[in-house]
């Protein structure tokens, strides 16, 4: 609860390529059964990881504005900050990736061979 609370740096190095890496395997896997079912859940299951892979890095984004806070004694603050910036930039490429090949299932058929 606490890293919930104050944030953490690497959460969006950690979320954005989960659910990136989840999203792929996901829409391979699930392209005949949404053929042979015609219901559409490509789509909405890349709004939700990218949405996932942005929470990330709202994670990052709050450990870096916690300061000093949730920074570990070890670490020093210069890179706790240069984890978290990282950590938003990576979320929100990986949310616009997942977004981009979401965003097929409008143009293409999914039962197309």
């Amino acid at each position: 609860m606490r890293a919930l609370r104050l944030g953490t740096s690497w959460g969006g190095l950690l979320s954005g390529p989960l659910a990136w890496a989840i999203s792929t395997q996901l829409n391979y896997a699930l392209v005949h059964w949404q053929c042979n079912r015609q219901v559409q859940v490509v789509l909405p299951l890349a709004l939700l990881l990218a949405l996932f892979s942005l929470l990330g890095g709202a994670l990052s984004w709050r450990a870096k504005r916690q300061g000093g806070a949730a920074f570990k004694p070890e670490r020093t603050r210069s890179t706790e900050r240069f984890v978290a910036d990282l950590g938003m930039l990576a979320a929100l490429l990986f949310a616009l990736v997942i977004l981009m090949q979401g965003s097929a299932a409008l143009i293409l058929d999914e039962c197309l061979r």
